[in-house]
Formats: structure tokens, C-alpha cells, sequence
């Protein structure tokens, strides 16, 4: 009898085993949809608040902008302030920190707006260039072509005189 206990423990563990086994993958494909019909919302909700989005973002980064152009004078003035034995050398490396800091700083905005623009649909300045380029040739071609039908209308005008 106790060989039997022991069977029917194993077997008890193991179904308790598989039943949350099968309960862990029912929360990973519940998890996987739920994160899935976020995604599909977030851009639902960009298409339908796309400009509003855009200007948010602009809004937003100049906040950034102001905060960070505050704390990067105010860093600067304390190095200065603290560090009046040695100017020179010093204000040549808090300007270097504090020019490296603005370059990150632009460069992250820079790549924020341009993420936004893109993600609502403007184009950028080389799709711009180009199309202002294919709509030169397209206008030259329609001039030629409305100087051609002109000649072509003139042209039998021209002979039915003669005859």
C-alpha cells in the first residue's frame, strides 16, 4: 500500500504541476494580448490626436529646452562661483561640459521632434527637396507640352489660309 501512496502522491504532484503550467502559459498569451491591443491603441490614438500629439511634443520640449537652458546656467555659475582661484583653467572645461551638454541635449530634442514629425506623416527636408524637384520638371513638362499643341493648332490654321 505505501508503493500505491506514493504512485497516487506523483501523480497528484504532476497534475498540480501541469495545471499551473498550463495556467502560467493562459497568463503569458493573456499578458501577449493585452500588450498587443495596447499597441493597437496607442495607435489608434496617434492617428486620431496626430497634430495635437505633435504640438504636445513641441510643448513638451520646450520645457525641456527652458529647464535644461536653467540648470546648464546655473551648473556654469556655480563652477564659476566656487572656482575663483583658477578661472582660466577651469571655465575652459566647465565650457567644454557645458557645450557637450547642450549638444546631447539639442541632439535629443532634434530626434524627439523628428520621431513625432514622422510618426504623424511630414516629410522631411530631403522628401521635401525632392518633390519641389519633381514638380519644376512636371511644370516644364507641361509648358512644353502646351507650347507644342499651340504650334500644332497654329500650324493648320497656317495651311487653310494658303489655299
Amino acid at each position: 500500500m505505501a508503493a500505491r501512496r506514493k504512485t497516487s502522491k506523483v501523480k497528484s504532484t504532476a497534475r498540480k504541476a501541469r495545471t499551473r503550467a498550463g495556467k502560467a502559459q493562459a497568463n503569458v498569451i493573456e499578458n501577449a494580448q493585452h500588450v498587443w491591443l495596447a499597441g493597437m491603441g496607442a495607435v489608434a490614438k496617434a492617428q486620431k490626436d496626430g497634430p495635437a500629439a505633435f504640438q504636445e511634443a513641441v510643448a513638451e520640449g520646450l520645457q525641456v529646452l527652458t529647464r535644461s537652458r536653467t540648470t546648464a546656467e546655473k551648473m556654469i555659475r556655480d563652477v564659476f562661483e566656487s572656482a575663483q582661484g583658477s578661472v582660466q583653467t577651469r571655465f575652459g572645461s566647465a565650457r567644454e561640459q557645458a557645450t557637450e551638454s547642450w549638444d546631447n541635449l539639442e541632439e535629443l530634442f532634434r530626434s524627439r521632434v523628428q520621431k513625432a514629425l514622422q510618426q504623424i506623416g511630414v516629410p522631411n527636408a530631403s522628401e521635401i527637396r525632392l518633390l519641389t524637384k519633381r514638380v519644376a520638371e512636371l511644370n516644364d513638362n507641361v509648358k512644353a507640352l502646351s507650347a507644342r499643341s499651340a504650334k500644332a493648332r497654329r500650324a493648320p490654321a497656317k495651311a487653310k489660309r494658303k489655299v
